[in-house]
């Protein structure tokens, strides 16, 4: 859901700026929904991402005398077919990264396709800031030449059924979709082992509970966040929510499920990774660090003290801050420096 505020601020960018600017996504099609063969199903998974790609490359060419294009999303191995089908048009085309700077620190060969692709002129975008990039051996000229934003926040007034009860225990949760990095049932682990010192409901919200047959969850409250609706709920009912997340798919990356989070006015319990410490830091403080496993526990407390407060002004300058409308008339301001040069 935080993805399609990176979509609003870009079409606020495009509205606004003085910029003759076009937003691309492009389209993914599901084909064969239903095949279960594992295998087929990646080579499946592959063809959709060609289509997608060669869609973008299409849309590209339609705009190309748009001054600026900005697509929302892509996959790094792809992108060559983008390149391809809008006839090598690499000015003034801005790519919004994802799990793309992580996925290069962890392979080389996406590490080096990225580099070409900076090379034959692509511009990124960033979400938080451009730094990785010298990490890739970028020079201070490189680096300039891409641009960050924060990644935004919008406000969601979502009251929660049980947000409302009188002299409830502290509620803790364990948000999201389970998925390779997120370390869910190694988190579920430790928060279950702390339940009884810390004195927390534990919240499950995922869309799958097979991952839990057979697990002994104590008190812990499944919820199925399949619905929007139910994943907001689950997230405004909730103190705080820890994210597990693992260092090698996740230390360049900013998280959606914090910034769901952060956008109900709940805290942020996440490791201490740059991304998603300035996610939770800036501008103001929303969410606590933790370092390793045996850290947990004092963030998790620390978390639970600053969500004792019934003052919301953190909140609200964060929302300030990271509006879309914040977002996009920084944008526009770091374009026209980079347009200048």
């Amino acid at each position: 859901m935080s993805d399609c505020n990176h979509l609003r601020v870009f079409n606020e960018f495009a509205k606004s700026s003085v910029f003759d600017a076009a937003v691309l996504t492009g389209y993914v099609p599901k084909l064969l929904p239903h095949l279960k063969n594992s295998l087929l199903r990646r080579l499946i998974k592959v063809v959709e991402l060609i289509i997608c790609h060669i869609d973008i490359g299409r849309k590209i060419k339609e705009n190309k005398k748009k001054e600026m294009v900005i697509v929302h999303g892509f996959s790094t191995e792809f992108l060559f077919f983008t390149y391809i089908f809008s006839q090598f048009k690499t000015t003034g085309i801005y790519f919004l990264t994802h799990h793309n700077i992580q996925q290069a620190f962890q392979n080389r060969l996406i590490k080096f396709l990225f580099k070409i692709y900076c090379r034959i002129g692509y511009r990124f975008i960033l979400n938080e800031t451009c730094l990785a990039l010298k990490e890739f051996g970028f020079s201070d000229k490189e680096v300039c030449k891409h641009i960050s934003v924060f990644h935004p926040v919008v406000e969601i007034d979502f009251h929660s059924s049980f947000v409302s009860e009188a002299n409830r225990r502290k509620r803790i949760g364990l948000v999201g979709k389970i998925s390779k990095g997120k370390q869910f049932n190694e988190t579920l682990n430790l928060l279950l082992s702390l339940q009884k010192s810390l004195d927390f409901s534990l919240i499950i919200g995922t869309n799958d509970f097979s991952h839990f047959d057979g697990v002994d969850l104590g008190e812990a409250k499944l919820i199925d966040t399949s619905r929007r609706d139910d994943y907001l709920s689950v997230l405004a009912s909730c103190d705080a929510i820890v994210l597990g997340y693992e260092r090698s798919k996740y230390f360049y990356r900013c998280s959606g499920v914090a910034a769901d989070a952060i956008s109900t006015k709940t805290f942020v319990v996440c490791p201490d990774f740059p991304l998603m410490s300035n996610q939770v830091n800036y501008p103001t403080q929303v969410g606590v660090l933790y370092k390793n496993d045996s850290d947990l526990e004092m963030a998790i407390r620390q978390a639970l003290e600053l969500a004792s407060n019934p003052d919301n002004a953190l909140f609200e300058a964060h929302y300030l801050e990271r509006s879309i409308e914040k977002t996009a008339s920084t944008l526009l301001k770091d374009v026209q420096i980079r347009s200048c040069k």
